[in-house]
């Protein structure tokens, strides 16, 4: 692009180069260009491969409900998987060398926050280069088809590639459906790390795996191990989870923060039926608005501030349409589970009945809209997949460890049980028996008496006597015979019924795990984490009805269905019960015992008996009354959360008899956990590192005590680390520590540099708060290192009523630090020219001039900045803006994003790069080692993939002080052990 090309786009931005939009107005100048320019070209997969979502992307970057870089990579690959696989189900090999030229040329994007995008291009990349070069792969696409006979499957499908409802399903969707889930880029959802850690290995290191457990996913609704002769199988899982559903969204009425631009929510909206599909985009908005601002008027009890879930406002506004309220929607759901089945089939009108059918009309809609929302950002397959395998971390060996198993109180001497309700059937049974024998045996022995007296007086009778004796002798005979018959019967029915619990027990617990089933719900309201916590994650109990096909499983949701899918198997299982051969004549005594624990399943000493049982099972607090706080209740029979074995999933799904090796330690600080992580690579034998030293993305599984996630020890600094042979500690503190330390300590800020971070500090603040901020921080003297200025803040913001709100203030130590991290270090405008040509200068495939630099960033400060003062994130910025109209292009074939980063870094224009050693799961950070600006100490922090912004991990402190010794942080160090 020529000089007065360039000139004139920065001159019609007017917008000062230190302003946050400044970057993404050149971005978006740049794109519109590009993109009038690539409208003339037929080529749909270059189109594809170089699209920006610019619109998008500002409407999701404003709203902050879901992940940009998230909502890019599941249209990209739904989109890609679209074209390279026709109608019939073929995938077009041969178009793969063109697209492959394409993604490799578009690579990266150079937008603002396009730098989370890297990591996921590059799987879209490797994927596609692997089924060019990989004829199994291709083979292992080719053999999945459509499911059978499975509903749920064939909706995950529709909601993976966005599909009509009334769509059928075909063998090439299935396929579309499958490369979308392998090309999209897999992260964590809240609660299921020890699922996701191991998953994006299989997924990103074992693409063979992963179709094959799409096709059996697909074809059968399950996935099945086995190894030491123990079958284990889960089924498909039945919710691919909630996305960001449960974001809180802090909202107030008539501000600026016009909520209803938010794709997601148009989405929902449009996908439950409230906004027309075919409306215009500013239709849609302006739709969307109409419904949110009434749901609000009815949200606000007070005025103010608004405190909600997306999922709340998105049922708030469907609750509002069908005119119902929650009371409608529980009163409709606690009816039994036939009647709410018949209505939800029957999906009439709305405004054909009463409030039945406008319930029945709310769940179904409602569902859609979530499932709409949830499909911009997660790809269905993917997700479903992920939690399947979840399930695989509760595989238990037998009944009698299921949760389910505690509830029921199979043990006679359980109080209210259905084993003490066995028991006294059988004890009151065996008494009625035991008389019918003692009266059996009386009558016995009185005939037995008969007898013999009519053999003594046969002796002695004359001939005529004699005859009519005998006759007499012979039907007493026939009666003590058929009596001593009788008498034996019974004796033998006592016997039998003496043993018949432990039968009975028997029975059950064999049977139990045919009808019912523990499985990972992703979707489980029950279960409360933080972010960063994340390990304990939620499981329910499912009814199987005995049948095979997962399909037509039912998961349990509260008590009523509980009692009303143990009434089911009690009933389901008597025909067998009663055609057993062990159980051959005693069929009336069974029909009549199962009727009375189907009776007594029903009974409130047995619901409130299960539930104390369980909380003595799992030490939890005894909730009084629980059947009327049911909320309170921590352990349910039918839901539980769980720790979430990552063991138990490696052991299962690899079908390894032994559990992964882990070495593993507590430690009293963050250098502590470097050195251990030094030294434990270090120990791994040098040929298995090998592969770590040429692919920076290989995994091992890590852990900490409370998240599972994935140790890079190719990441570089860290990788030097382990490859020499010098003394671990010091050679970590003189190399890697102080060298960072030393950076720090020179950060000495002036006046104006301090009245420069002061601004940039009072915009991240809410905003009814910012006068008083302004207030506080009128005027700052002297100089000071960023510890004092951090702590300087710290002071006067804790000192300040305004400033603090229910013991939290308006930014915390943490905000600070993490700022400070991203701006430091300061430097004046006049240097800007100088910096910005400094970093090009180091930028492989470019070769710029020093006075093109100087020409483009003095067009920029035409406008005038906001202050002298600039910071690394402008620098970087500004350094970005000048390439994307050098280049004229907005995606290129390097990473720009980390080459700026890393030329940044090398020269000292930025903080140091950070020791990068993991890869959270999260949406877009690693975990990695910082010294922190604010404390000058080295702390864990999680950053950007550049190491260029980062949040310190202080939530994990405890992890990391030394005050907690019963826990420890460890590593897989034998990767080998899971690999198929």
């Amino acid at each position: 692009m020529n000089t007065n090309k360039i000139k004139e786009i920065i001159s019609a931005l007017n917008t000062p180069l230190d302003d946050s939009s400044f970057f993404e107005k050149i971005f978006s100048a740049a794109a519109n260009l590009r993109k009038s320019e690539y409208a003339k070209d037929a080529d749909n997969f270059k189109r594809v491969c170089a699209e920006e979502y610019d619109t998008l992307s500002k409407q999701l970057d404003k709203t902050q409900i879901q992940d940009p870089a998230a909502v890019r990579n599941v249209l990209r690959t739904r989109r890609l998987a679209n074209l390279l696989i026709n109608d019939k189900g073929e995938l077009n090999k041969g178009l793969l060398p063109k697209v492959i030229a394409h993604l490799t040329t578009h690579l990266y994007f150079l937008g603002p926050r396009r730098e989370y995008d890297s990591m996921r291009q590059e799987q879209i990349l490797k994927g596609l280069t692997l089924l060019r070069d990989n004829p199994e792969l291709a083979k292992l696409l080719r053999l999945i088809g459509r499911p059978y006979s499975h509903r749920h499957a064939e909706q995950i499908i529709r909601n993976t590639l966005q599909l009509p409802e009334n769509a059928p399903i075909t063998d090439a969707h299935a396929r579309r459906a499958a490369l979308s889930a392998w090309l999209c880029t897999l992260r964590q959802s809240i609660g299921s790390c020890f699922a996701t850690a191991p998953a994006i290995i299989i997924h990103d290191e074992q693409p063979e795996q992963l179709l094959k457990d799409l096709n059996e996913l697909l074809s059968t609704g399950r996935l099945k191990r086995t190894y030491e002769g123990i079958e284990h199988s889960v089924p498909l899982s039945m919710s691919w989870g909630g996305g960001d559903l449960r974001r809180i969204l802090y909202l107030i009425p008539d501000s600026n923060h016009e909520i209803w631009t938010a794709p997601g929510l148009i989405a929902a909206f449009t996908a439950g039926g409230l906004i027309d599909f075919e409306a215009s985009a500013s239709k849609k908005i302006d739709a969307c608005k109409t419904l949110i601002v009434k749901a609000l008027d009815v949200m606000q009890k007070h005025p103010g501030l608004i405190v909600s879930s997306v999922e709340k406002l998105i049922r708030t506004v469907f609750l509002q349409h069908y005119g119902i309220t929650e009371q409608d929607v529980e009163d409709f759901e606690n009816r039994p589970r036939n009647m709410i089945q018949s209505s939800l089939l029957l999906q009439a009108p709305t405004g054909a009945g009463g409030k039945g059918e406008a319930c029945s009309q709310f769940l179904i809609h409602f569902e859609k809209a979530k499932d709409g929302f949830k499909a911009l950002a997660d790809n269905a397959l993917l997700k479903s997949w992920e939690f399947t395998l979840a399930s695989f971390s509760e595989i238990k060996s037998g009944f009698t460890r299921w949760n389910l198993y505690s509830s029921l109180g199979l043990n006679s001497q359980e109080n209210g049980g259905i084993g003490e309700c066995l028991f006294k059937v059988l004890k009151m049974k065996l008494d009625e028996v035991n008389e019918k024998v003692k009266s059996f045996q009386i009558e016995y022995e009185q005939v037995y008496t008969h007898v013999k007296y009519l053999e003594t007086r046969i002796k002695r009778a004359s001939e005529t006597e004699g005859q009519w004796l005998k006759a007499e002798l012979q039907s007493k005979a026939n009666e003590f015979y058929s009596l001593e018959n009788m008498r034996d019967r019974m004796n033998n029915k006592a016997a039998r019924l003496a043993n018949l619990f432990n039968d009975l027990v028997q029975f059950y617990d064999e049977m139990f795990p045919r009808y019912f089933q523990e499985v990972y719900d992703a979707d489980m309201h029950d279960v409360s984490t933080g972010p960063y916590d994340d390990s304990p994650a939620g499981f329910r109990l499912i009814y199987k009805h005995g049948r095979m096909n997962t399909s037509q499983w039912t998961p349990i949701r509260n008590l009523n269905e509980f009692v009303d899918s143990l009434v089911s198997f009690f009933v389901a299982t008597e025909s067998e019960l009663l055609a057993s051969e062990e159980m051959s004549g005693l069929e009336d005594i069974l029909t009549d015992l199962v009727t009375r624990v189907v009776n007594h399943i029903k009974t409130k000493e047995f619901l409130e008996s299960a539930f104390y049982r369980m909380a003595a099972a799992h030490n939890a607090r005894i909730v009084k009354d629980p059947l009327n706080h049911l909320d309170q209740v921590e352990k349910k029979p039918w839901v539980y959360v769980s720790g979430g074995t990552m063991e138990t999933l490696i052991s299962c799904y690899y079908r390894r008899g032994q559990k992964p090796t882990i070495i593993s330690r507590w430690v009293e600080s963050p250098s502590e956990l470097l050195v251990f992580l030094v030294d434990t690579a270090k120990q791994i034998p040098y040929k298995e590192m090998e592969i770590f030293k040429s692919n920076n993305q290989k995994s091992m599984l890590m852990q900490s005590p409370t998240h599972a996630f994935l140790f890079k020890p190719g990441f570089a600094p860290f990788k030097e680390a382990w490859q020499t042979d010098a003394y671990t500690y010091t050679w970590v503190r003189d190399q890697l520590i102080e060298p960072m330390k030393r950076f720090v300590e020179r950060q000495i800020f002036d006046e104006e540099q301090m009245q420069a971070l002061i601004q940039t500090l009072k915009e991240k603040i809410p905003s009814h708060v910012q006068h008083y901020f302004k207030q506080l921080f009128g005027k700052i003297y002297g100089t000071m290192t960023t510890v004092e200025f951090r702590n300087e803040v710290l002071d006067k913001i804790e000192h300040e009523p305004a400033l603090r709100y229910k013991g939290y203030t308006a930014l915390s130590k943490d905000d600070i630090d993490s700022f400070l991290y991203s701006l430091l270090p300061l430097f004046p405008i006049t240097e800007l020219q100088e910096r910005v040509f400094q970093i090009l200068q180091q930028l492989p495939g470019i070769s710029i001039k020093r006075e093109i630099v100087a020409s483009i960033v003095e067009t920029m400060m035409d406008v005038q900045p906001n202050s002298r003062i600039l910071n690394a994130k402008i620098l970087q910025d500004v350094c970005k803006a000048v390439l994307l109209l050098i280049l004229e292009n907005t995606s290129t074939g390097l990473d720009y994003h980390q080459l700026i980063a890393q030329a940044a870094q090398k020269l000292e224009y930025a903080m140091p790069q950070p020791i990068r050693f993991a890869d959270t799961n999260w949406l877009k950070e690693d975990f990695a080692f910082v010294v922190n600006p604010g404390t000058a100490q080295l702390e864990l922090w999680r950053v950007d993939f550049n190491g260029t912004s980062g949040y310190p991990m202080t939530i994990w402190e405890q992890w990391l002080n030394g005050s907690r010794q019963d826990v420890t942080w460890g590593i897989y160090t034998k990767y080998y052990e899971y690999v198929s």
